[in-house]
């Protein structure tokens, strides 16, 4: 279990490195994570795993993330530096990574531990959707993307912007879960029919 955080702790790490040195390109990012994406998205059709939950979480996910970007930034919340724009080009496929690396931890959590039960799964993906999105938005904000103007901050992410993190994704992991079972539709995640 301790390779599968490590591995997804670096890779978040070099995502935040990449948007924190890129930030002010910020077509370049917004390029790069769609061709992250899409290698994602195609590496699920070539091995047949590609759910529809996937798809639905993926998009959802962007388009909650953004818009809570935009309003964020509307009200002076936070801001972001270096670029034209109110929120930049990248937010909606880095929420959509965000998702995407939490359903692949938490797919190689249950591939590899199927007889875990629900109340460490819980634990578990509490912990994942409190842990990666926040490390990510640490990274990128202290080398210079973004600014909160909240109080409370660790490392510079504000305990709001933390419980936020957490509330968005851990609703709509339980959203996509309720969707799965009350459909009948197989997903190693969400419903895992055996």
């Amino acid at each position: 279990m301790k390779e599968i955080f490590l591995k997804n702790t670096i890779k978040l790490i070099i995502g935040g490195i990449a948007i924190g040195l890129l930030h002010q390109y910020d077509l370049l990012i917004a390029i790069l994570l769609g061709l992250k994406i899409i290698h994602s998205f195609y590496k699920r059709v070539k091995t047949n795993s590609l759910s529809i939950l996937f798809i639905i979480g993926f998009i959802l996910t962007g388009i909650i993330g953004f818009t809570c970007e935009y309003l964020g930034t509307s009200y002076g919340y936070w801001e972001y530096h270096d670029v034209p724009y109110q929120t930049p080009r990248w937010l909606f496929f880095a929420w959509g990574a965000a998702f995407i690396l939490i359903y692949q931890i938490e797919a190689i959590l249950y591939q590899k531990f199927p007889n875990m039960s629900n109340r460490n799964k819980n634990l578990y993906i509490l912990f994942i959707v409190a842990f990666f999105p926040t490390l990510g938005e640490m990274v990128a904000i202290n080398l210079g993307t973004w600014t909160y103007y909240v109080p409370y901050k660790i490392f510079g992410v504000p305990l709001g912007a933390i419980a936020a993190l957490i509330i968005i994704h851990a609703t709509i992991n339980v959203f996509l879960g309720t969707v799965g079972k009350q459909f009948g539709i197989k997903d190693i995640v969400y419903n895992p029919i055996t």
